[in-house]
């Protein structure tokens, strides 16, 4: 009789450790063009931090900081750097073993967002078959993600 045949699973030892700590500098609306850093802190010595985005699938940057507290320096600040960030920290030598996601952080860049124009007749209105007018277009400005 043969052994039984075992599939490897990778188990995500997720909350291994405790939650980072977060913070932003300076907080609250940042200019386009302005300076702005994100830090992250735990009581570990020799990990690696993550940073993280919300909506962003992957992590955004790491470092493998000599202390137990890492920086993520955001110079020259632009719109699509706006929103959510987190951070979590991992084993340098064992990456599968992390932390959980700490707290969010919220960056505001000045202007930040789509902001609807103001409505725009249409040049042609397209008629419908009863000889109605229809608008053609919406017009909508703003960063596109």
């Amino acid at each position: 009789v043969s052994p039984p045949l075992t599939a490897g699973l990778f188990v995500n030892p997720e909350g291994s450790y405790p939650i980072p700590s977060i913070s932003v500098s300076p907080a609250g609306v940042i200019p386009v063009g302005g300076n702005v850093t994100i830090r992250c802190w735990h009581q570990r010595l020799g990990m690696r931090f993550l940073l993280y985005k919300a909506g962003v699938r992957n992590y955004l940057n790491y470092t493998d900081p000599a202390g137990s507290e890492a920086e993520f320096p955001i110079p020259s600040a632009r719109r699509e750097h706006g929103g959510n960030y987190t951070c979590r920290y991992s084993n340098r030598t064992d990456p599968a073993a992390y932390s959980e996601p700490s707290d969010p952080v919220q960056i505001i860049v000045a202007g930040e967002g789509p902001s609807p124009a103001p409505r725009l007749p249409a040049p042609h209105p397209a008629r419908s078959m009863g000889g109605s007018s229809v608008p053609t277009t919406e017009v909508w400005s703003g960063a596109v993600w």
